[in-house]
């Protein structure tokens, strides 16, 4: 979860129903797209109603009382904290405060993590705080004066949320100013206003989790606020608002965030959703969790030759996956984005899961006969005990579709049907799958290398380490430290522990699997990049490589565990229990290279 269960406080401000009737989502009436936050306030004048009517419509929400079903502050309790109903939904399970499942690590917020609903979950949330900021965006629009309210009445029937491609190129660059502007001036009904960026950050109204138990953890006097200690949430007092990689006075460093985007874009992000679009199961695509017994993912990989080990699905990276990165990256030590409680309070929340959403639209274009499947919610929710069955008709609480019906993963499975859609979708509507996964895998590649590319793939044990914290690989440096700069080029990328939970599950314990790309590591310290010869290279008994060879994965590969305020920690510690490496070979005519025989396996190093 991210934080030990005897530091979780309940927040006192309970919830009740909106005393205008139930929040109920209904679809948009007409089909527009999202768009790229750069397209949307950068492009000149083409959408500058729109974009002027999404500053006011956050900062509308905002305004309303926190009580308010409608409020931001009520919308962004959905996904964790303050642990209460949202507009009276409780499921079977309200109880949970008094459930035994409390101390056995129950997330305490409605969001799905490490389970198959995760992708479809978010989808209503984000559908609810795209119509809420819809719904004020008309009515902003019909205070315009005459002349220029059909303008922007119009601006607000297309206006759809936009989201930010966090792993495109230009993303290196850092995060987009609109997100880290003090003032924006935005021409509203009154003429033109100097607003407080709402997109840069949301002014608590009520206490937000609970002071630390030392003083010096407590941000009630700015200058001598310092980052919480890595199993407590942040504590913010009403009157303080989120904040990005904060330093001693709770004050943004969007120089650090930038450096780090500098970083891990190309490494990590890029790299990550490089590999997931080769995934074709909607299973190994949607979650990051993976059973010890492997009840939950199977080992269906067809790309690994015999005579050699297990492999499984995750020599690749889930959506999940390197979706937690991003939170790591964007709120830093005792920022907003990092905590799982609480980052749906950071606004920039909104515009990456709706990135997110837009991959997982993507990928569903791909691949359209694959879908949720029957599959357990290991860490159940605010509505959801421990290890219950769900499906594609499971509930998606707290979200309603109508006043006595919730939307379930299926309802959402064409989001056409809901009113929006994405550039991309429209520009390949109609056309062969093949060339909008051939234009995608071109879009997110990592680096210009063709032929061979090389992954290390870690298992890592939930529990071991309450997060969040980072698990980085480096190659050929055997004396890599949690000190050594990511711009090392030894450094290959990391895998991100945003939610490592404590939990028990009754069907075996529970791992997280991601991958790292270290082709372009490999190739910048000049190692050998060839297909191996199993004659000459590899031990026909063990299957291992021999010592003879140029890369041998106990001494080339070096796993460094880093918590987020900069303290390592041993691998074993980390719950870092194996890390292997694998190349595959593929091209441009044929980028599915997971279909083809030509995987090769490196050995492993155990820990």
């Amino acid at each position: 979860m991210g934080l030990s269960h005897s530091s979780v406080y309940h927040s006192s401000h309970v919830r009740s129903v909106t005393k205008s009737g139930p929040v109920v989502i209904p679809p948009h009436q007409d089909v527009y797209p999202r768009l790229e936050i750069y397209d949307f306030c950068c492009d000149g004048t083409t959408y500058k109603p729109e974009f002027e009517l999404l500053v006011q419509g956050y900062q509308a929400m905002y305004d309303r009382p926190y009580e308010d079903m409608r409020s931001f502050y009520q919308v962004a309790g959905i996904h964790g904290l303050p642990y209460s109903a949202y507009d009276g939904v409780t499921g079977g399970a309200h109880e949970y405060h008094n459930d035994t499942d409390w101390a056995k690590g129950r997330w305490g917020g409605y969001c799905h993590h490490g389970d198959i609903l995760f992708p479809t979950w978010h989808r209503p949330y984000m559908l609810l705080i795209e119509s809420l900021l819809i719904d004020e965006a008309k009515k902003i629009a019909l205070q315009y004066p005459d002349k220029e309210k059909e303008k922007y009445v119009e601006a607000a029937n297309k206006l759809r949320h936009p989201y930010w491609d966090w792993s495109a190129e230009k993303a290196v660059e850092g995060i987009p100013n609109v997100f880290s502007k003090e003032k924006l001036e935005i021409y509203t009904p009154k003429g033109w206003k100097i607003f407080n960026n709402p997109l840069k950050r949301y002014t608590l109204p009520v206490d937000l989790s609970t002071p630390l138990p030392t003083p010096s953890n407590n941000p009630t006097a700015k200058p001598s606020y310092t980052p919480p200690s890595m199993d407590y949430n942040p504590y913010t007092p009403a009157g303080y608002p989120t904040v990005r990689h904060p330093n001693a006075n709770y004050q943004d460093q969007y120089d650090v965030l930038n450096q780090e985007m500098l970083a891990y874009v190309p490494t990590v992000f890029r790299a990550g959703f490089y590999q997931m679009f080769h995934i074709d199961n909607y299973l190994h695509f949607s979650n990051h969790a993976l059973r010890s017994n492997d009840t939950e993912m199977a080992d269906t990989n067809p790309g690994h030759p015999n005579p050699l080990v297990f492999v499984g699905y995750a020599h690749f990276a889930s959506l999940e996956t390197t979706h937690d990165g991003l939170h790591l990256i964007a709120g830093g030590l005792g920022g907003h984005m990092s905590y799982p409680d609480i980052t749906a309070f950071d606004p920039l929340f909104f515009f990456h899961h709706m990135h997110i959403d837009r991959l997982i639209a993507l990928w569903q274009a791909v691949h359209p006969d694959s879908w949720v499947p029957e599959n357990i919610a290991i860490n159940g929710t605010y509505t959801a005990k421990l290890n219950e069955k769900v499906n594609g008709d499971t509930d998606l609480t707290p979200f309603r579709k109508s006043e006595k019906e919730f939307w379930n993963s299926n309802d959402v499975r064409d989001i056409e049907k809901l009113g929006y859609t994405y550039p991309e979708l429209v520009k390949f509507k109609d056309q062969d799958p093949k060339k909008l996964h051939s234009y995608i895998l071109g879009l997110y590649k990592p680096d210009p290398h063709f032929g061979r590319r090389w992954f290390a793939k870690l298992t890592i044990e939930e529990g071991k380490l309450i997060g969040p914290y980072v698990v980085r690989v480096f190659v050929d440096l055997v004396n890599a430290t949690a000190k050594t700069p990511v711009t090392s080029p030894h450094f290959a990328g990391l895998v991100a522990m945003w939610r490592s939970t404590n939990n028990f599950h009754a069907n075996g314990t529970t791992y997280t699997v991601g991958s790292v790309d270290i082709t372009a590591a490999m190739k910048r310290l000049g190692l050998r990049m060839e297909k191996h010869d199993y004659v000459s290279d590899v031990n026909a008994t063990t299957g291992l490589l021999k010592s003879t060879s140029l890369f041998n994965v106990d001494t080339d590969i070096n796993c460094v565990p880093v918590r987020h305020n900069g303290e390592e920690v041993s691998p074993k510690n980390a719950g870092v229990t194996k890390v292997e490496v694998y190349s595959f070979e593929h091209d441009n005519e044929d980028p599915n290279f997971l279909v083809k025989n030509t995987g090769q396996y490196y050995g492993a190093k155990k820990f």
